[in-house]
Order: C-alpha cells, then structure tokens, then sequence
C-alpha cells in the first residue's frame, strides 16, 4: 500500500490526551498511556505499582545523576498491558526504506507506530528545547515519536512539546525524516513498535488481583527520600546548571507522578473512602511541593528552605500512614478489584 495525498489517520486520534499531568514519565511510556486512555476507561489499573521504591528513585537521581525521563518506572509495562488486553510488538531498528513501506498498512488497519530518533533533527523540537533551555549537549537525543497519520508528502505526528506538555498533532514532511536519516541512519527509526488490542475481550481483573496483592506483599517504604530532597535543596541550587537537572527536583517530580496516577489506580478499586482521602491528599502535597521546589531552583526569592522541608517532613508523615491504611485494608479485602467488567 502506498500512501497518496490523502492523510491516513488512525482512529480517534483527539482522544489521546496526556495522562501524565505532572509530566514524570518516560517519553515512550507517556506515548502508550495516553494511546490505551483513549482505548479503554480500565488504563488507570497499570498504575497498581506506581508507589515504587523511593530508594530505587534516590538511585537513579542522585547518585546516578538522572533525570526523571530516563527512569524506568515499575507501572506501564508490557507484562501489564496484556493484562489490560493490549500487545506492543517491536520490529527492532529498521531502514527508511521498510519504515516507509510498511507505515500506510499499519496506519490504514488502526495502529499507531511509534519510533526514537534524535530531537534536534526535528524543528518543533529544536524550537522547544530553546524555549525551556535544554543544555546543548542533551539536544541530540533520541526521543520517542509516536506517528498517527501519514500521506504522500508529510507524517502526522502527536507529541507534547506545549506548554502543558499535552499531546497535540502537527505535521512533519517526510523531507524531515529522510535528511535526518541521511546524517545518522544508526539512529533513526530505533526500536520501531505499535500496539494492537490483544484477544481478550477486556482487562485481566483476576491477573491484575494477583498482581497488586504481590506488589502489596513486597511494599516496604521508609519514605526517607523527602528527608533527603529537603537537605539537599540549597547545596543543589547553588551548583545545578539548570533547574530540571536537579537530583531533587527530579526525585519529587517522580514521586509527585507516581502518587497521582496510583490515586487514580485506586478509583477502580474497591478501596475505601479514607484510603482514597489519604492518597488524594498526598498526592494534592507531592504536587504542590514539587512545583515548590521547581520554584526554589529556579530562584523564586520567596520559598523559604525551611517552609519547603516542613511541607516534606509532613508529605513523609502522610506518606507512611497511608501506607499502612491502605496494607491494613487491603489485608482485609477478601477482593480488592471488580471479579468483571461490568462490575465496576
């Protein structure tokens, strides 16, 4: 199939919409919640793992030097996507000239299809990194593309180069594609994927069960990571060579994440009110503190180091008791997710 002067669209594209309001995720992972969200009202259950180990994210941000876009997150997995009744399947790095060969029949049965190639090739990605002050040496990675739509003469792509970081569609020539191609062909079109819906009718809910309650059994958290962010906030300030670069404003922005979309997590389950009330909470404070300390670094004269480590002192508090409700309860549970469907 070749493609025309005619747009090939997938389905629904204005139904991919962020669902990562504090923008924590990886680019590729962003991509695919957003994708299944508009496929499925049961996309929250991939967060049953958001509240992952603080200490694996102190590991990566601070003594790895990280940033939060390169953590790998123990929510929107593959394993869990077929639970929800989606596969990813990868066709590896591939030429141009099979990239542009089998695009039209992927995008005329309904997938999308999703590449990394370096940034800095593409023009609204060069005008964003000048906008927010990407330091010049991270200007030519590679970044995820996750392509709608398709003719003769352009691609469609949605990315989330806005100011909200929400998805939006715009087109890029294929001219883009094929010169950034000629300068490094060992770069583009890397880890070429899409999704199809898998042959279940609907979400897993007995593999989902089984899952949180093993994640539940092995949740252990001294939550010391918020101690740690409010120590280090001046030292950081006074060396960091740009604001998201940050050991802390990276960590409190993972963990601001993860707490907003497990809260969601819970909105599906069978949870009780003051679980909910207590995650909700926590994650209304994670996001709050995480704009604080964005605020901080960027030399907001008026956040005070103390008023930002007593808002962390408090968040590790919540933190810790509602973790014990929600093991208290869900202990209790004798199920904690619907048994079907249609019994939400």
């Amino acid at each position: 199939m070749a493609l025309t002067d005619r747009t090939v669209l997938i389905p629904d594209v204005e139904r991919i919409r962020t669902q990562d309001p504090n923008n924590h995720l990886h680019c590729r992972k962003s991509q695919l919640l957003a994708y299944v969200a508009g496929s499925t009202p049961w996309s929250d259950l991939l967060m049953y793992r958001a509240l992952g180990s603080t200490a694996a994210v102190y590991r990566h941000c601070h003594l790895r030097g990280k940033d939060r876009w390169a953590f790998d997150t123990p929510y929107v997995t593959d394993g869990d996507l077929r639970l929800l009744g989606f596969e990813t399947l990868s066709a590896g790095t591939v030429g141009l000239d099979r990239f542009e060969s089998e695009l039209p029949g992927l995008l005329a049965a309904g997938r999308p299809v999703f590449f990394y190639a370096p940034r800095h090739h593409f023009p609204h990605w060069v005008e964003f990194m000048r906008r927010v002050g990407t330091v010049a040496e991270e200007h030519r990675l590679l970044h995820s593309f996750l392509v709608c739509g398709a003719s003769g003469t352009e691609v469609v792509l949605l990315d989330n180069t806005s100011d909200d970081h929400e998805y939006f569609p715009l087109t890029v020539g294929w001219d883009v594609l094929r010169e950034g191609y000629a300068q490094e062909p060992e770069r583009w079109f890397v880890d070429c994927s899409t999704v199809l819906p898998g042959p279940g009718p609907g979400p897993d809910l007995d593999g989902f069960e089984s899952a949180y309650r093993a994640f539940l059994a092995r949740f252990r958290d001294g939550f010391q990571l918020y101690d740690l962010i409010g120590e280090n906030l001046a030292a950081e300030r006074a060396s960091a060579d740009a604001v998201y670069r940050a050991p802390g404003v990276n960590s409190i922005a993972l963990l601001a994440g993860s707490r907003v979309l497990f809260s969601r997590f819970l909105e599906l389950t069978r949870h009780g009110g003051p679980v909910r009330a207590a995650y909700a909470g926590v994650a209304r404070l994670a996001t709050e503190l995480s704009e604080q300390v964005n605020a901080f670094h960027a030399g907001t004269p008026t956040l005070s180091v103390d008023r930002i480590r007593g808002g962390l002192a408090e968040l590790r508090q919540r933190e810790q008791r509602a973790a014990a409700l929600l093991t208290d309860e869900a202990a209790r549970l004798p199920r904690i997710l619907p048994s079907d469907p249609d019994g939400r």
